[in-house]
């Protein structure tokens, strides 16, 4: 009985049936390199909300990419290890009140392409998924090691 609760903590987040549609080995910085040779493919990544934007018929959300925990939520003390930018568009209304910017989000995905937009001056490519599967997750708390701050920022 231990046994099955230690393993009943190890899954992922995303269900059984979508995990088989993707391919790990996609990452984002292999995709944005050449996006579409992998139209049509399926992918699995996350990281932070920067933006999120409603369009006529869709909702797009930027988000940097950060390394998946083994459960395969995001995790947000890897920025630095970020790989880059893509944009999920979800083919109907997602309320930007609730994906909004700092909260964590996780997509299995089929790579649609890429789409050139800026950042500050500078053009950028951003691969583009429409997601078969989307979880949301608040932003990870800040954690003081050995440290009781005066004044901890809420």
């Amino acid at each position: 009985m231990l046994l099955s609760i230690s393993l009943s903590g190890c899954g992922s987040v995303m269900s059984e049936a979508v995990l088989k549609k993707v391919d790990r080995g996609l990452t984002l910085d292999i995709v944005r390199a050449k996006p579409d040779a992998y139209a049509g493919r399926g992918v699995l990544w996350g990281g932070i909300i920067l933006a999120s934007e409603n369009m006529e018929d869709s909702t797009e959300i930027e988000v940097l990419e950060t390394e998946l925990f083994s459960d395969d939520t995001p995790q947000s003390e890897s920025q630095s290890l970020s790989k880059g930018r893509f944009i999920i568009k979800a083919e109907k209304f997602l309320d930007t009140a609730v994906f909004k910017p700092a909260k964590r989000v996780t997509v299995a995905g089929v790579v649609k392409g890429a789409r050139t937009g800026k950042i500050g001056k500078m053009d950028y490519t951003y691969p583009v998924v429409t997601p078969m599967e989307l979880k949301l997750f608040d932003p990870q708390p800040k954690v003081y090691i050995g440290v009781t701050p005066m004044f901890a920022p809420y």
